[in-house]
């Protein structure tokens, strides 16, 4: 179940999303072993009752190379609270729909994905926040195991080993729960803006991501070899809308 998430004046702190260490004897690799421990939970979880498969991040090789999936939201993910376009390019949070059966609203955050599986390629594209609503959210990427995506804690998009999130609201990139890069631009009215992305994704060697926001890149993230990505965000606040334009393989 999601719960919201208190307010803080830095959301992230070493570690981000309030998910402090409160154990000052405890080391950044004792950290990075604890999330390593909860990733092989999360993943566990996801096999079938008494399954000895150990699961493995999905490769470029196990897909045909023209297999990229369309540029569009995924209007089944979470289809009663996100209602996506008839083009499939914007998605946006709106009132729980009749279907929704979740004890809490709102709940902590709204993921959202696209239906995309990228790879063999170099490819751009631009998340257009249409509406922010001076809140947090997150657009940006994730890893494709083969059970599934790995969403960590609470639904939000950076929580986990394998995600990574640009926070307009804040100027962050967060993988992990940790912001890995600050001090880059945020949306100036809280409302608008628009964040591009660039992979290079070899079908056979290590791949590079980045982020690029008001002229200014991130730094440049490293992927794993034959990686498969899938395009992504999460919401925090009702009435925030995201658009895809400009996708293309170069």
């Amino acid at each position: 179940m999601l719960y919201r998430l208190s307010k803080l004046a830095s959301p992230y702190a070493e570690p981000a999303l309030g998910l402090r260490n409160s154990d000052p004897d405890n080391s950044d690799d004792d950290l990075h072993a604890d999330r390593g421990a909860g990733l092989r939970r999360q993943l566990d979880a996801m096999l079938p009752p008494n399954s000895n498969r150990q699961p493995a991040l999905l490769r470029a090789a196990d897909l045909a190379e023209s297999d990229i999936g369309p540029c569009e939201w995924d209007r089944l993910h979470n289809a009663d609270l996100l209602t996506v376009s008839e083009d499939g390019q914007t998605i946006v949070w709106e009132s729980p729909k009749p279907t929704y059966t979740g004890k809490l609203y709102p709940p902590a955050w709204v993921p959202a994905t696209t239906r995309l599986h990228l790879h063999s390629g170099t490819y751009h594209w631009d998340f257009v926040v249409e509406e922010m609503k001076n809140a947090q959210i997150g657009v940006g990427f994730m890893l494709l195991w083969d059970v599934g995506p790995d969403w960590g804690f609470f639904g939000y998009l950076g929580s986990s080993l394998t995600a990574w999130s640009y926070d307009p609201s804040t100027g962050d990139v967060v993988t992990s729960t940790r912001s890995v890069q600050g001090g880059l631009p945020k949306f100036a009215d809280g409302r608008t803006g628009v964040v591009s992305a660039f992979l290079e994704l070899p079908r056979e060697g290590s791949g590079t991501a980045r982020f690029r926001v008001n002229g200014v890149e991130s730094r440049t993230i490293g992927l794993p070899e034959g990686a498969v990505v899938l395009p992504a965000a999460c919401f925090l606040k009702e009435g925030q809308r995201v658009r895809l334009t400009g996708f293309e393989k170069v």
